[in-house]
């Protein structure tokens, strides 16, 4: 079984990410990966001539059997970990459609990397461990804040 470092390591990757919330919840990804958990908002890399809407549109469907409408781009965070190099995208979602369900990572075909998803408000993600959570969830004290952030997050 190949590691997410195998994977992703040793090349710039651009994600496309999504911010999609339901009243004062936002949608998380469970994703245990390489034996350690991570809370993200749903996302996941472009492939070759795809453009960003249509890959927020797969990897919502893909990750939680959601179609969702795309809106405007919110800002970018770089993350830097070697091997792993990742320019993430991040948008609103203006809408969805469907039933929420745990979908699968198919760049990751050996393991299902996705353990849970679900809306989650302040109060439920201030439980989860500080290292389980993606960092856009650390830079505010609500979810509902990073529809506001604007720019390079650094």
């Amino acid at each position: 079984m190949k590691s997410v470092n195998e994977v992703f390591g040793g090349k710039i990757r651009i994600r496309a990410c999504g911010l999609c919330f339901k009243n004062d919840s936002i949608l998380l990804i469970q994703h245990n990966i390489d034996g350690k958990t991570l809370w993200a908002p749903p996302g996941g890399g472009l492939e070759f001539g795809e453009s960003i809407e249509s890959a927020l549109i797969r990897e919502f469907k893909e990750e939680t059997s959601l179609d969702v409408k795309p809106g405007d781009f919110l800002f970018f965070n770089e993350f830097i970990s070697p091997p792993l190099h990742a320019l993430e995208l991040f948008y609103k979602i203006n809408s969805y459609s469907g039933l929420l369900a745990s979908g699968s990572d198919p760049e990751l075909t050996e393991q299902n990397i996705i353990a849970n998803v679900g809306f989650f408000n302040n109060k439920q993600i201030s439980q989860f461990p500080d290292d389980q959570l993606h960092r856009v969830l650390k830079i505010c004290n609500n979810p509902i804040e990073l529809l506001h952030i604007r720019g390079h997050l650094k």
